[in-house]
């Protein structure tokens, strides 16, 4: 390779994880850092390359999908689903049991002509 080693590529890639690269990538490209300043900032290897690759790797014109998400990444985002799909699910069960409540105590009301309900509104 160019002037950088593969034990130095080696290296960079378990020091950073790709979480950081994108979101370096990113503020590079949308000026909020210089390379220069992230080479110092990171201590990044000083060859620029490593950067403008992350940069091309990571970017804003890329799209983020599944493929280039870390299996770790992969793992949380189907856990997330999950827990998203069981609270749906608990969700709808709550308002099933709202209803059946509200249906109990207006069938009560009725059948024992009696007041269950508190009634709005300031205490006289």
């Amino acid at each position: 390779m160019d002037g950088i080693k593969i034990e130095e590529i080696k290296e960079l890639e378990k020091r950073f994880p790709v979480s950081f690269k994108r979101w370096l990538a990113r503020e590079i490209e949308s000026g909020n850092i210089s390379v220069k300043e992230a080479i110092d900032r990171f201590n990044i290897s000083k060859d620029i390359s490593t950067i403008y690759d992350w940069v091309h790797l990571y970017g804003l014109g890329k799209e983020l999908s599944l493929s280039m998400m870390t299996p770790k990444e992969k793992q949380d985002k189907l856990l997330l689903e999950k827990r998203i799909k069981e609270l749906e699910k608990a969700l709808e069960y709550a308002k099933l049991k709202n209803v059946a409540v509200e249906t109990m105590i207006d069938v009560a009301e009725e059948q024992f002509k009696i007041s269950i309900r508190k009634k709005a509104g300031p205490k006289q």
